[in-house]
């Protein structure tokens, strides 16, 4: 009876001591299945403990894309993160990500992007990979994450909380970043949950006469109200895929009615809205995109061109 008792307390040990520390190393990304709650109860009543507090966790979308990082990566430590799409490394190195764009603080969607980045990479370390340039014009590293063999910017866009962006010669995972764009389109996740307003927009004039820095009115978007009722702007915002933003203020467009926004400065009327930039310029020349939103976050639509 004492050799079955010693046995006991060896199981209760085995599972309550090394069991547990065995299921806390389990990657995040793989703590929601069935599996691993009923293991969680079941040492919770074996050892007459409470199953721990989940976190808050944002679910990861498996991108389906069988990528394989380079056999020679260089490992680091990440301090913070900082954002959705910048990190801090333990030697004060910011690093940003290649290949996307997520929301900018104060912005829908900015803590959601932020979040499942620190997600993401939460082993501390990463592997980084380079692309043609290594910088860019405010000194931050640029470059891909990898972690667990995942592209870490792929999987962010994929997870609907960031639009590809890419600025040549940087584009060694253009292709791959822009299928993923498209399944979160397709599935509106995140970013791309649709707000079912009629609102359209039909045309964006890029290429001002002369500069576009000095002539921003040269350049324009016009929006059309393609619905039967008044719609509302206060509050909608406009994007290119960088980080040019324009928020709408106590403007409604009516049935039919057509706007156009102007980059630079003017006097608003009801068919005539001005960003109010100077020496500056919004939409890319060459190809650009712009998002409309509602209040929320919500997309209304997005225009897409090239040259």
């Amino acid at each position: 009876m004492k050799q079955k008792n010693t046995t006991f307390k060896q199981i209760f040990k085995l599972i309550c001591g090394p069991g547990r520390k065995a299921l806390s190393r389990i990657h995040p990304n793989k703590r929601q299945g069935l599996w691993y709650q009923i293991l969680i109860l079941l040492l919770g009543v074996a050892c007459g403990q409470s199953a721990p507090p989940s976190q808050t966790e944002l679910p990861i979308s498996e991108s389906g894309f069988n990528l394989n990082p380079p056999t020679e990566l260089e490992t680091v430590e990440v301090a913070q993160v900082v954002d959705g799409d910048t990190i801090e490394l333990a030697d004060g190195q910011r690093v940003r990500y290649i290949g996307i764009n997520t929301p900018e603080r104060d912005q829908p969607y900015y803590d959601e992007a932020t979040e499942l980045n620190r997600q993401l990479l939460q082993q501390g370390t990463v592997q980084i990979e380079y692309d043609f340039e290594t910088e860019d014009q405010y000194g931050r590293t640029l470059a891909y994450l990898w972690v667990d063999d995942r592209l870490v910017n792929l999987e962010i866009v994929n997870a609907g909380y960031a639009n590809a962006f890419f600025i040549p010669p940087n584009t060694r995972y253009e292709t791959e970043i822009q299928k993923a764009e498209q399944q979160a389109k397709q599935a509106e996740r995140g970013i791309w949950q649709s707000a079912g307003v009629a609102l359209k927009i039909i045309h964006v004039e890029a290429n001002a006469p002369g500069s576009d820095n000095e002539n921003p009115n040269g350049e324009w978007i016009e929006i059309k109200n393609q619905g039967s009722d008044t719609i509302n702007m206060n509050g909608y915002n406009l994007k290119d895929a960088a980080n040019n933003f324009y928020e709408f203020n106590n403007f409604s467009l009516t049935r039919g009615q057509t706007v156009r926004l102007y980059s630079g400065t003017g006097r608003d009327n009801d068919n005539e809205l001005y960003w109010g930039l100077v020496d500056q310029s919004v939409w890319n020349n060459k190809g650009d995109t712009a998002f409309l939103r509602n209040s929320t976050g919500a997309l209304v639509d997005s225009y897409q061109y090239s040259e």
